[in-house]
């Protein structure tokens, strides 16, 4: 029997200082099962069983619990949202609680074990298939889930009741239950069936869900997209080769996902994990090695070109590990080999079963990467008739702006060719999307400061310092592959007076995949009226010797992105008049050229850094106050900053220890996101998502 055991998923930050340890829940020794230690476990078990039958994920059950926490568990038994067969939930529980009583007799056990079988079986849809999570189903917890094996799990432990294998065996089901179970097997391999993606009348593989009521392939959370997906499906495969007496149309899907997989496997690629000590830097990385024995697959691969991709938490396909943040990179899995231990059990099956229709299939051949059936790395590119105004080098970019509509209803985007632009540029209405088309090259170039200004006033209204400034009122901003640089501080004089690169007043700005450089201090300043505005940032490089070079006013979600100082702090927030504004910046590296403390305060303010790497010239010592000869503001909420396996080079003092418990949102990693950061106002990833055929990068 295959099963994959997630009865214990610890928080990424634990999982990731741990060493693989002994998983009592794979234990299969009877004198195990005969222990105190063992009746001890299925005791808690049973605590952790909810009414309807089913366990919740992700909770270790082993860990003895105290007297508090006892009390928690049994409360949480009438909880009907948790119940679920995700991460090997309720299916793993299964198989312990049945060994626990062929090893004791103990009727309690035998009682779990039925009421656990039962919410399986009054789980299944009609079709053959189950939800991830019941009887509260919502979203894509609703579909077909293959994902982790979820189905796989349940069919694996269906197979051996039906055959009474251990540890099934013997008066632990009636007849009428065993009867029972045998048709849910039946029915679950014809759902398996129906699913099997199909292309030009052929069978391939399968994705990690489908749709329900037409079997097609559905996206779950927004990094796991409908698609070819090889890790499930190498389960599925392998469970269709355990049945005794296959049908003519199970021999068709296991020839042709076989198929599938010889022709879209990977080679002279391996996967390197490194910095799993605590202290070290983690990292996952996809890199050449001639040398490599066997073939690895991508976890997903898309319809469009059958060509393998990773994805972050914003949805955005992307074909390296290193475009991904840290916490998906190696918080996922997205290449394996899981496929390759097919092949010999294929060679073996296929000669029994149906040699005439066997399928040429070689491990050591050359995979679709290296005979170039497919392009590993392939770049996105950009509709160019997608755009409302196209800016060559030597023209306008201000011209382009005045083209648009005084309140565009639809995005007014503007392509800017490859060039040095020596203008400051004024964004002062809403719905523009400014996109270089390659930010290396793309390069606005101003030197300006505060009172240096040649430009005060457009159009009635005062205008701020900056090479760009985005104008009250110019909401739903986008700004994409452009080099931003205020050069006054090296061109006109030495001094980091405040030299903004881009400065604004608007709100949902959005400013990514874009190099931001300073002279001077505040480089990157979104200043909302009141403190009010909500900005998101990616795949920036921030450069500045001078102080606060990020310095939002409101809500700020960055990530992706490298900073850069020089012996002055390097991020500042505001968060005046709300206590949920925050500063969040996640997947991000911090260095400077000289000691650099990581930022101050001198207002209300919020901060949040997760997965975040900072040199060794980033200071030993949190963010804080400003000031210590005055008190530009009390600061009534006091300092509130708040770190998630971050890790500084060299080690620290202490205060970069994971404390998002101490906040008064308590955040769990995963819920780290632009949405929760905005707490749900504004979702920029979706408006990303909608213009990547302007913004691809």
């Amino acid at each position: 029997m295959l099963l994959l055991v997630g009865l214990f998923v610890p928080s990424l930050a634990v999982a990731q200082r741990l060493r693989p340890q002994r998983n009592v829940m794979r234990e299969t020794r009877k004198e195990f099962f005969q222990s105190a230690e063992a009746e001890r476990i299925g005791d808690q078990m049973l605590l952790y069983q909810r009414v309807t039958g089913a366990w919740p994920k992700n909770t270790d059950m082993v860990r003895r619990l105290t007297d508090q926490e006892r009390e928690a568990v049994i409360k949480a038994k009438t909880n009907t949202h948790d119940s679920t067969i995700d991460n090997g939930a309720t299916t793993s529980q299964m198989i312990f609680l049945a060994r626990l009583y062929q090893a004791t007799g103990k009727e309690r056990f035998r009682e779990a074990f039925l009421k656990a079988l039962q919410y399986i079986l009054d789980g299944q849809y009609e079709n053959g298939g189950w939800p991830q999570i019941w009887p509260n189903t919502e979203g894509y917890h609703a579909h077909i889930t293959f994902n982790d094996d979820a189905i796989a799990n349940i069919l694996f432990i269906f197979d051996d009741i039906r055959n009474e294998r251990a540890p099934y065996e013997g008066d632990l089901l009636d007849k009428a239950t065993r009867k029972q179970v045998a048709t849910a097997f039946d029915k679950g391999i014809e759902c398996i069936l129906k699913c099997q993606i199909y292309v030009d009348g052929r069978p391939t593989v399968w994705c990690q869900q489908h749709y329900k009521d037409t079997f097609e392939p559905a996206p779950a959370r927004v990094f796991e997209h409908a698609c070819y997906c090889t890790q499930e499906s190498a389960t599925l495969v392998r469970l269709l080769m355990t049945l005794p007496k296959p049908s003519k149309r199970v021999k068709e899907a296991v020839h042709g996902a076989m198929k599938w997989f010889d022709t879209y496997k990977l080679t002279g690629l391996k996967l390197v994990r490194t910095g799993w000590r605590p202290g070290e830097r983690r990292d996952a990385k996809l890199v050449e090695d001639a040398t490599a024995k066997l073939p690895i697959w991508g976890r997903f691969y898309n319809f469009e070109y059958c060509e393998p991709f990773v994805c972050d938490r914003d949805g955005i396909q992307r074909r390296r590990l290193e475009q991904i943040g840290l916490e998906r990179r190696t918080g996922y899995s997205w290449y394996g080999s899981r496929a390759a231990d097919l092949y010999p059990l294929y060679e073996k099956w296929a000669e029994v079963n149906d040699p005439k229709n066997k399928v040429q299939i070689d491990l050591h051949a050359k995979g679709a990467n290296e005979n170039g059936l497919i392009e590993m790395y392939r770049r996105p590119t950009i509709d160019r008739a997608a755009f409302d105004v196209v800016v060559k080098s030597g023209e306008s970019i201000q011209a382009a702006i005045e083209k648009a509509p005084e309140n565009p209803t639809e995005p007014f985007k503007i392509l800017i060719e490859k060039g040095i632009y020596n203008e400051k540029v004024i964004i002062n209405k809403p719905n523009i999307v400014l996109v270089g088309e390659e930010r290396e090259t793309t390069q606005i170039i101003y030197a300006e400061v505060m009172d240096s200004r040649k430009i005060k006033e457009y159009k009635g209204k005062p205008v701020g310092n900056g090479v760009i400034v985005i104008q009250e009122g110019a909401d739903d901003c986008v700004i994409s592959g452009l080099t931003v640089y205020n050069n006054y501080g090296t061109t006109v004089e030495n001094t980091t007076r405040h030299q903004m690169a881009i400065f604004g007043r608007a709100t949902r700005t959005i400013v990514i995949n874009s190099n931001v450089w300073a002279d001077g201090n505040d480089a990157l300043s979104l200043w909302a009226r009141d403190a009010s505005g909500m900005y998101y940032h990616a795949d920036l490089y921030l450069r500045c010797p001078g102080v606060d070079f990020l310095c939002p006013r409101g809500w700020c979600y960055v990530t992706r992105s490298r900073f850069y100082g020089d012996s002055r702090a390097m991020i500042w927030h505001d968060g005046r008049g709300d206590k949920s504004k925050k500063l969040v910046i996640i997947d991000s590296e911090f260095d400077a050229k000289t000691p650099t403390l990581l930022g101050r305060y001198h207002h209300d303010s919020q901060f949040f850094l997760q997965n975040c790497y900072f040199s060794k010239n980033v200071l030993d010592g949190n963010i804080h106050y400003a000031y210590s000869d005055k008190v530009l503001d009390p600061c009534p909420w006091g300092l509130r900053t708040y770190y998630n396996d971050c890790v500084r080079e060299g080690g620290h003092s202490g205060w970069l220890n994971d404390n998002f418990n101490e906040s008064d949102e308590k955040p769990v990693y995963y819920n780290l996101n632009a949405r929760w950061t905005f707490g749900g106002k504004w979702d920029p990833e979706a408006r990303i998502r909608s213009l990547w055929n302007v913004l691809g990068y």
